[in-house]
C-alpha cells in the first residue's frame, strides 16, 4: 500500500504562540541590547516560543503496510510504531481540559496541536495508550484497522519496537533547564556588589544595567543620608535590599539606581540625561568612590 499522510494544522497553537513571539521580538527591538539582563530574558523567551512554534505548527500522521508514524512540526519530535505491536486504533474526542501540546493524560500520552479530535492507539505488550491529534480520526482509524486485520501486515519489519525522534525532547528539556537556571544566574549576578571603574575622562558602573558617565556630563554630585521614596520599578532588578536599573521615585522622577538600601550614604549624580543613585554595602567604599568622582571632575 502506498503510504497515506494525514496532516493537522496547528491552528490553535499558532494563534497562541505567534502573537506572543511577535510581541517579544518587538519588545527586544524597542529595548535594545544596552540592558543585558532584560535582553537575555527576552532572547530566551523568543527562542523558547520559536522552538514551540516549529514543533506545534502541524502534526502529520503517516501510515504504510508496516508501521504508523507521526511527527510534530518540522520533525523535531516524532515517533514510529510497528503495526504488529498495535492492538487497536479508535477515534476519540479529548476533553477540553487536555488542551494542546504533549501531555500526560489518564491512561497514557497525548500529542495534539489543535482541536479535540484524535485517534487512540492501544498496544499488545503494554498498558499505556497514545492519543494523536487529527482532523480525520475516523479515516485514520479505519485505515489502521484495515491493515491490522490484513494477513501478514506488519511482518518483515526489522524492528518491532517503538522508535522515537528524541532531538525535540532534548531541545525542550534544554529550554526547561535553561529556564530554571537563567533566573538563578540573574539573581546571583544582580545580588553582587556594584563595581565602578575609572578612566581619565569617565567612570563606568559595571554589571547589570551598567552605565558609563563622562566627567564633563556631570551637572551636580552630592551625598544623601536617606534614599528617596521609590514608587515603581520600570526596568530593573530588585531583590532584598539590592536595587539596580531603572526606577521611578514618588515624585515621578525617573532614576537609575545602583544601591543597597539601609547602607547610607548614597551618592546622587545628576547628568544632562540621567539621575543616578549609587552606593555600596560598605559605607567606606561609598565615600571613597565619591571622593574619586569629585577629584576627577
Amino acid at each position: 500500500m502506498k503510504s497515506k499522510k494525514y496532516t493537522q494544522p496547528g491552528t490553535l497553537s499558532v494563534a497562541v504562540l505567534l502573537p506572543v513571539l511577535i510581541f517579544c521580538i518587538v519588545m527586544l527591538l524597542i529595548t535594545g541590547f544596552d540592558e543585558i539582563a532584560p535582553a537575555l530574558i527576552l532572547i530566551f523567551v523568543i527562542v523558547t516560543f520559536l522552538v514551540c512554534l516549529l514543533i506545534f505548527y502541524k502534526l502529520t500522521i503517516e501510515i504504510d503496510d508496516t508501521h504508523l508514524s507521526f511527527s510534530l512540526g518540522t520533525g523535531l519530535i516524532k515517533k514510529k510504531f510497528a503495526l504488529r505491536d498495535i492492538e487497536s486504533c479508535v477515534p476519540v474526542k479529548n476533553s477540553a481540559v487536555y488542551g494542546v501540546g504533549i501531555r500526560l493524560i489518564p491512561g497514557g500520552w497525548l500529542y495534539n496541536v489543535s482541536g479535540q479530535y484524535a485517534v487512540e492507539l492501544t498496544f499488545k505488550d503494554k498498558k499505556s495508550k497514545i492519543r494523536i491529534g487529527t482532523d480525520k480520526p475516523e479515516e485514520v482509524a479505519e485505515t489502521v484497522n484495515k491493515l491490522l486485520n490484513k494477513p501478514g501486515s506488519g511482518l518483515g519489519y526489522d524492528n518491532a519496537f517503538e522508535s522515537s525522534g528524541r532531538s525535540g525532547y532534548y531541545l525542550l528539556a534544554t529550554l526547561i533547564i535553561a529556564g530554571l537556571i537563567l533566573p538563578l544566574v540573574l539573581v546571583i549576578s544582580g545580588g553582587r556588589d556594584t563595581k565602578v571603574e575609572f578612566s581619565g575622562s569617565a567612570f563606568t558602573i559595571k554589571g547589570m544595567y551598567g552605565i558609563t558617565v563622562g566627567n564633563s556630563e556631570i551637572i551636580s554630585i552630592d551625598t544623601l543620608g536617606v534614599l528617596p521614596r521609590i514608587k515603581a520599578r520600570t526596568n530593573g532588578y530588585a531583590m532584598g535590599n539590592t536595587l539596580k536599573g531603572n526606577f521611578r521615585l514618588q515624585d515621578q522622577t525617573k532614576v537609575k539606581l545602583f544601591v543597597e538600601k539601609g547602607s547610607p550614604p548614597y551618592i546622587l549624580i545628576k547628568t544632562s540625561e540621567d539621575v543616578i543613585y549609587l552606593n555600596f554595602r560598605d559605607p567606606a567604599r561609598t565615600k571613597e568612590v565619591f571622593r574619586q568622582i569629585i577629584s576627577n571632575k
